[in-house]
């Protein structure tokens, strides 16, 4: 019986070789650091991976991520976000630090358009074309919080500075049902809310407390009252639109947060522990559950809901894009089509049938026994050390040895 020790996984992609042309044949998945959800059809999504120098080709799907195709390269590989405009989904959006790239063209082509200042996070009016909103921070002698604004859909910017203190503003979120009104959530426990489309903005963090910093906001979009924050020290709550916030119980940290337009009671926050975990409130988040499905198996901080069917959310991550259609009690690849990691290691058996093992830069391994046809992915089983080097020895079903960078 062959002795087989795997590590933490990832999906990879590798190539075989042709008369003349390098094909890739698998396995599905990849490094994915952005996905963006079309609003007005929600089985289209777009993803970018991770691909330095030249940047990413863009993935898009159809069909929930059933399967996915190239439509365009983004020539940019510090893109970090990717938005598709709620009014037009030809338009999409893809955020550095410092610029805007846009495709007008569901992702064949893209501009990039200068910020005025740093950008750390983004999101579009639901209810104005045109008019964006990104978080940021202007930067002087310190850092004070910020937020940047267009209205022309992305090609022209300017930016409003929301407070004199120190501190960088991590996201934006608008409100869903009433026209105008958005939040800004910051460092130090500073949130900040506008009701006139974001020409003045007020102080609306009221109970929270200075250690927190706040990664996402989420309003209630049965309710605007009821606002979420997800927070470097947990999950907080309001029931009067920011004038007073109340710590959650049962979530130490909270890297990102999703409420449901579908069923306005069910909400989702991708928290942390030892590792990436998911929590569900079906109350509105006054009261949270740790749901243990696999969520950690992505590698991710973020989380996209289906708006039409509350049930399904997918996370993009280091193991490409995963889906849960049964509120995360589990978690599936959603990669067809997506052959972007880089292959560290391979190495073929001469038992039959004739295995192949190839290992990712993300630490994931696989097993094909038909030449590259199907994968599957083996037992993860260390937490330390990166595979470079696989060795099969000789004769029917021999041992596998593993070579650990740094750890033996």
């Amino acid at each position: 019986m062959a002795r087989i020790a795997v590590f933490v996984s990832a999906l990879l992609a590798c190539t075989s070789i042709g008369s003349a042309d390098w094909v890739a044949i698998g396995p599905d998945g990849g490094n994915i650091v952005a996905l963006g959800l079309d609003p007005q059809q929600p089985a289209t999504l777009y993803a970018l991976p991770y691909e330095y120098p030249d940047g990413p080709r863009v993935f898009k799907t159809t069909s929930g991520g059933a399967a996915w195709t190239t439509v365009g390269l983004l020539p940019d590989y510090s893109v970090n976000m990717l938005l598709v405009d709620p009014h037009r989904s030809d338009y999409l959006y893809g955020k550095t630090a410092n610029a805007v790239w846009r495709s007008t063209d569901g992702g064949a082509a893209w501009n990039s358009y200068s910020l005025p200042t740093y950008a750390t996070n983004m999101a579009a009016d639901p209810f104005v074309p045109g008019r964006l909103f990104a978080s940021g921070y202007n930067y002087s002698s310190y850092y004070t919080p910020a937020v940047i604004v267009s209205t022309d859909y992305g090609q022209s910017w300017s930016v409003t500075q929301v407070d004199s203190d120190t501190g960088f503003a991590y996201c934006v979120e608008f409100d869903p049902v009433d026209s105008g009104t958005a939040y800004l959530g910051c460092m130090y426990g500073l949130v900040f809310k506008t009701t006139d489309g974001g020409a003045t903005w007020d102080s609306a963090c009221a109970g929270l407390p200075a250690s927190a910093s706040i990664d996402a906001i989420g309003v209630n979009p049965g309710n605007p009252d009821i606002l979420l924050a997800a927070a470097s020290s947990g999950v907080y709550r309001s029931t009067d639109a920011g004038a007073s916030w109340t710590g959650v119980a049962g979530i130490a940290i909270g890297f990102d947060l999703v409420l449901s337009p579908a069923n306005p009671a069910l909400a989702y926050c991708l928290g942390y522990d030892t590792a990436p975990c998911l929590f569900v409130s079906t109350d509105s988040g006054a009261t949270w559950v740790f749901q243990p499905g696999n969520v950690q198996q992505s590698k991710g901080g973020s989380l996209i809901i289906d708006p039409a069917d509350a049930d399904v959310v997918y996370s993009p991550g280091a193991m490409g894009v995963i889906k849960t259609a049964d509120r995360g009690a589990q978690w599936a690849p959603a990669n067809t089509g997506i052959r972007i990691a880089t292959i560290p290691a391979i190495s073929s058996g001469q038992w039959d049938p004739q295995p192949v093992y190839v290992e990712a830069s993300e630490n994931a391994v696989f097993q094909s026994q038909d030449a590259g046809g199907t994968w599957a992915r083996c037992e993860d089983f260390l937490s330390c050390g990166a595979i470079c080097g696989i060795g099969l020895a000789p004769g029917s079903m021999g041992d596998i040895v593993w070579a650990l960078e740094g750890s033996g």
